[in-house]
């Protein structure tokens, strides 16, 4: 099991916080709480290296958990997200989606992850976000939380897995990919 300071971890705990579905102010909501304490960190170290790791171990948890989930319904990954990238276009068409531009790159951030041809892709979508500022950096971390958080309470509720059964496949794969996510 993680430690309970982890970043990653604590990210991932804050997303299941019923909290963040009645937030109505960042400052009330559990994961943007923890990415503006990762913020501050490095603001006060004078660098990114937190928010940084933060970033690469929420997108490695989110993919670990999209393969579980995946895995469970009998589907592809990879197929998973694409199947998502195309919902979330149909509902933005029909006028029930929010047409903001990290919309799309969350599922195209995890769907990265299980095709070879693309998995140099996760990085380039962080760097590209980054880019286009930092508070939508910022929301795409939150909102990346938040589809992983879905699938997580999904698999959970099903009984397919539980909650450490989940952070420890997550904790098997940060430690694959070479970390926990916390640069200290």
């Amino acid at each position: 099991m993680p430690a309970a300071d982890d970043p990653v971890f604590a990210l991932l705990r804050a997303s299941l916080d019923p909290a963040c579905l009645t937030a109505a102010v960042r400052s009330e909501h559990p994961v943007c709480r923890v990415v503006a304490a990762t913020a501050r960190k490095d603001v006060a170290a004078g660098g990114m290296e937190n928010i940084s790791f933060l970033a690469a171990g929420v997108a490695f948890a989110g993919a670990a958990v999209t393969g579980l989930f995946a895995e469970h319904h009998g589907i592809e990954p990879d197929k998973l997200m694409r199947n998502l990238l195309a919902k979330a276009a149909e509902d933005r068409r029909e006028g029930r989606g929010r047409d903001v531009p990290w919309q799309d790159q969350v599922p195209a951030l995890l769907g990265a992850f299980f095709d070879p041809s693309t998995i140099t892709e996760a990085p380039v979508i962080l760097a590209r976000v980054w880019t286009e500022g930092e508070n939508r950096f910022y929301d795409l971390l939150v909102d990346l939380a938040a589809l992983t958080a879905t699938m997580m309470t999904s698999l959970i509720s099903l009984k397919a897995y539980t909650r450490e059964e989940i952070f420890e496949e997550v904790g098997r794969i940060l430690d694959l990919a070479g970390g926990d996510g916390d640069p200290s």
